[in-house]
């Protein structure tokens, strides 16, 4: 197995989508690409992350495999890879080998491989009829304001706007975006829904996104959130379980 990518940091990038989440992993090593399906250790969150073989320089494989990864590990020996450098991922003597290449020089790491449970987790099979694309850094500003006062968030589709309603008890905070503001780039809602999330797992999901960049949001009444964007190249879906609260 040989594959490379020619910004070693934008491996980096890809692989803390999943670490703000996951402490270990299954990766699949397909004819298509990275992928990787996994819950939290909470089994409130389930990330389904895939990085297609287009996204790298060369992606060599001699047969479809899974290999399970310490990804907090993961991350930081990737945190070592430089601007101007690639990396190259490869399997020696039982190990994920990861070596970071730039003008004549060369570093080599060694991770050792782990036993990660092979049953992956099914994607929820919800039909999702309301959704709202907005720029993530006005989102993690939400995220910001609603950590003043409460740790969950309510979020609500309605028509022509998305709202949000945080209560606690050092207060209230409630923002709204209407469909054609500078922040929303789409909105679409069937009948309106609306649902509490706990806000330190949705600063978890949006952690890794990057300035600028669309995240979209699906959302049912009292059903699990679905929140996706990409990350140089690599499409990361998060899901994560509502607060049922009583009437």
């Amino acid at each position: 197995m040989k594959i490379v990518i020619d910004d070693a940091t934008s491996l980096k990038d890809a692989i803390d989508t999943i670490v703000n989440l996951v402490e270990e992993g299954l990766f699949e090593i397909t004819n298509d690409g990275v992928k990787l399906k996994a819950m939290d250790p909470s089994q409130i969150s389930m990330i389904s992350f895939s990085m297609p073989k287009e996204v790298f320089s060369h992606y060599g494989i001699d047969e479809e495999r899974k290999i399970g990864i310490d990804v907090d590990k993961f991350s930081k020996v990737l945190a070592r890879g430089m601007k101007g450098e690639s990396a190259e991922l490869g399997l020696e003597d039982g190990r994920l080998r990861v070596a970071f290449s730039g003008a004549k020089k060369k570093r080599v790491f060694k991770l050792p491989l782990i036993d990660v449970s092979s049953g992956l987790e099914r994607e929820p099979k919800i039909e999702y009829r309301n959704y709202i694309k907005i720029d993530s850094d006005s989102l993690k500003e939400v995220l910001k304001d609603a950590k003043l006062v409460s740790s969950h968030i309510r979020l609500i589709l309605e028509d022509g706007r998305f709202r949000v309603e945080i209560k606690g008890d050092e207060g209230e905070v409630r923002e709204e975006f209407e469909k054609d503001s500078e922040e929303v780039k789409e909105l679409k809602v069937h009948e309106g829904a609306r649902a509490t999330f706990p806000l330190q797992y949705m600063e978890d999901i949006v952690k890794a996104s990057k300035s600028g960049s669309p995240i979209t949001i699906y959302l049912e009444t009292d059903r699990p959130l679905k929140v996706e964007y990409d990350v140089v190249g690599a499409k990361s879906v998060y899901y994560l379980a509502p607060r049922i609260e009583s009437a």
